[in-house]
């Protein structure tokens, strides 16, 4: 293989913890980001997914059960991987909640439980890591939003509000870090063939003819897609990527 391509998106020796990593679009990080060579640490709350992830990936993966919304967890876990390893090198803001609900039915604990998995948890354990990069002068933060942050889908109004409070957050970093060397972005995934994504549609074919409408390639993104996305935005290849959204949605933002 060329040097340079390996020199571009190796991750050998690095360290990349990944939220919400047992399942779904974080694991498909984790598989991305352990191909390149990185030692992953999965994180959430259902400690068999993240038992049956790592035994998967295998060597040079780890878990450790915690919850993003709790600030206590988000210092501890800074802590446990500082002591473990020494270093972080990637982080990735991907763990979630999902309620879905006409806007007059959301409560104020349905909207304050999506905000403080997605927007508040993501930023404390941000903060919780970022001395250890500012002193390695290096790191790569990763934000995984959500097409419901850019386009009017219905009834998910605190998921949206929350997902684009995430890009805000991804500006406002950047332009706060990157003099230390540590980069900060998002991707905005359009729609994953996931088993949440089956559910939502196998029952409801007008749902599903109306994405596929909207989808210039008419078809629905499969998880390494975001997995392989993160992998560029973690690796070295990126090193003068900062503050952007990478949308990886098969031209739904475009489709007519």
């Amino acid at each position: 293989m060329n040097h340079l391509f390996e020199q571009a998106f190796s991750m050998q020796g690095r360290v990349a913890l990944i939220t919400g990593g047992g399942s779904g679009l974080g694991l498909a990080i984790a598989r991305s980001l352990h191909a390149a060579g990185a030692q992953v640490v999965l994180t959430g709350r259902r400690e068999e997914l993240l038992q049956e992830a790592c035994k998967e990936l295998g060597e040079r993966a780890a878990y450790e059960v915690s919850d993003v919304s709790l600030d206590a967890d988000c210092k501890a876990l800074a802590k446990k991987v500082l002591d473990t390893y020494g270093r972080i090198d990637v982080l990735v803001n991907n763990a979630g909640k999902h309620v879905k609900k006409p806007v007059e039915q959301l409560t104020r604990e349905d909207f304050q439980g999506i905000l403080d998995v997605h927007l508040l948890g993501s930023f404390f354990l941000t903060q919780a890591f970022l001395p250890m990069m500012r002193a390695q002068k290096s790191g790569s933060i990763l934000f995984i939003s959500s097409m419901a942050a850019t386009n009017a889908l219905t009834q998910v109004a605190a998921y949206s509000a929350a997902k684009t409070g995430m890009l805000g957050l991804v500006r406002s970093l950047a332009g706060e870090v990157s003099i230390d060397g540590i980069r900060v972005n998002a991707i905005l995934p359009g729609f994953i063939d996931t088993p949440m994504f089956r559910k939502a549609t196998d029952t409801d074919p007008a749902r599903y003819q109306k994405i596929m409408g909207h989808t210039p390639m008419a078809r629905a993104g499969q998880p390494m897609d975001i997995g392989w996305a993160a992998l560029y935005l973690a690796a070295p290849a990126s090193q003068f990527v900062t503050g952007t959204t990478l949308v990886v949605d098969g031209g739904f933002s475009v489709g007519f």
